[in-house]
């Protein structure tokens, strides 16, 4: 009998080590969560700071078309950049 008592203790050990870990790998991932989060933001937001200031300045058309990333389809999509008509005519109505 002592000795099914201290595996059974050694088990509960084990098992509260276990526990611990489990819980602080939780920890990890919901702070890994919340700063990936946080890129994806910031990504996002430079890629809208991008566009206004491609489509401000018509004589920066760069290559003509811009890659599109995996990370787009995720959140709000970011805005088409206008043509260069557009750009061209509203610069062109100004007095």
């Amino acid at each position: 009998m002592p000795l099914e008592s201290e595996q059974k203790v050694q088990m509960e050990q084990s098992l509260a080590w276990l526990r611990r870990e489990l819980a602080e790998m939780q920890l990890q991932d919901q702070q890994l969560l919340e700063k990936l989060l946080q890129l994806h933001t910031a990504l996002r937001e430079l890629k809208v700071e991008s566009a206004d200031w491609e489509s401000s300045d018509p004589s920066r058309d760069g290559f003509g078309s811009r890659a599109r990333s995996s990370s787009e389809d995720m959140g709000t999509p970011v805005p088409p950049r206008r043509s260069y008509k557009v750009r061209r005519d509203r610069r062109n109505s100004l007095p």
